[in-house]
């Protein structure tokens, strides 16, 4: 009985268990190799995506910056109302009347640059927030740009509260590695102090302002809610940051060496309200490898810029760039 049950007894042989072996690993090689594919593409779409999306926030910020650039507010007849009435003990004379366009001070910059409030400065190949080139020519990055704009805040009418508001940005990169060479793109956030009209103590120095009011002349503070007291990093693994002005004709404004208007370039600085447009070039490096090989030295990567600026590369990350046009709303011949 015992012999017969044991004959019914079905078993694997030896080459069955070997090709059950070589099957499921067949099986896993093939699941291994599609996972790799799968998720070397994903690796690459990610990168893909985050360069995308630094370039689009920055840009953003930048296109509203460079059309608000020249802006110069009106007061209201309600907000000059306000302030006509406002009883509050203001410098000892209260209820001082606001005139309706802003008598903030315009400072050109040509005897300090540092004072500017022209609407936009473009400063070539400027690393940093000041006016001092790389003084590399092998580095390749980056542009600055300073923008001017004004604002009213009707909530500040008391005391010495000013309700004008002027601002300057500032966007430029400066290194943040020194093992790779990426750059970072900082935000710096002014905003121009000066007394409120009956506030301040008449300079016989200096002409009259707006109706006939002094203008006491202010500076350049760091200090305000809208300010930012350190410098910002807005984006990091930038490669490069090219501005172009542009005037009325789509031609480029610069002088015979290259250099765009600024406040201490005497024979261009003219023509900083001449600016119409301004081109953009933002272009990113991935933070990671993206290409699987470094690209041989016969056949480079090459990043092309707006002007001539363009780069070469041959390490295994992806750079992209992305460029706009921007047209500003505010500039049109005149100073604040």
């Amino acid at each position: 009985m015992i012999k017969k049950y044991q004959n019914n007894i079905v078993g694997l042989t030896l080459v069955e268990i070997m090709i059950g072996i070589i099957i499921t690993s067949l099986m896993m090689a093939a699941m291994y190799t599609s996972y790799t594919v799968v998720n070397q593409s994903y690796t690459q779409v990610s990168e893909k995506a985050k360069i995308s999306r630094s370039s689009r926030d920055l840009v953003s910020m930048l296109m509203r910056d460079v059309r608000m650039a020249g802006f110069k507010y009106y007061a209201g007849t309600d907000q000059i109302a306000k302030f006509a009435e406002d009883t509050t003990p203001l410098c000892g004379a209260p209820g001082v009347p606001l005139p309706k366009l802003s008598y903030l001070y315009f400072e050109n910059g040509f005897d300090d640059s540092s004072l500017s409030h022209n609407p936009i400065v473009i400063r070539k190949n400027t690393q940093g927030a000041g006016e001092t080139t790389s003084g590399n020519p092998s580095e390749n990055c980056c542009d600055q740009i300073q923008i001017v704009y004004e604002d009213f805040n009707q909530n500040d009418y008391e005391e010495n509260e000013q309700p004008f508001k002027r601002y300057r940005i500032t966007y430029y990169a400066k290194p943040t590695s020194t093992t790779n060479n990426t750059y970072g793109v900082y935000k710096r956030i002014e905003s121009y102090s000066q007394p409120r009209v009956g506030c301040e103590v008449p300079d016989p120095d200096r002409p009259e302002t707006v109706d006939g009011l002094w203008g006491a002349k202010g500076n350049w503070i760091n200090t305000c809610t809208e300010c930012t007291p350190e410098d910002v990093l807005v984006r990091d693994h930038i490669e490069d940051m090219e501005f172009i002005p542009i005037d009325e004709n789509g031609k480029i404004i610069r002088d015979d060496a290259g250099r765009y208007p600024a406040p201490e370039l005497p024979g261009i600085r003219d023509r900083l309200y001449d600016i119409r447009g301004v081109d953009i070039r933002l272009t990113f490096r991935s933070k990671d490898f993206f290409f699987k090989n470094a690209a041989p030295t016969d056949k480079q990567r090459v990043t092309t810029g707006l002007s001539e600026r363009n780069s070469q590369s041959t390490d295994r990350y992806l750079r992209d760039s992305v460029i706009v046009s921007v047209a500003t709303r505010n500039i049109g011949g005149e100073s604040f």
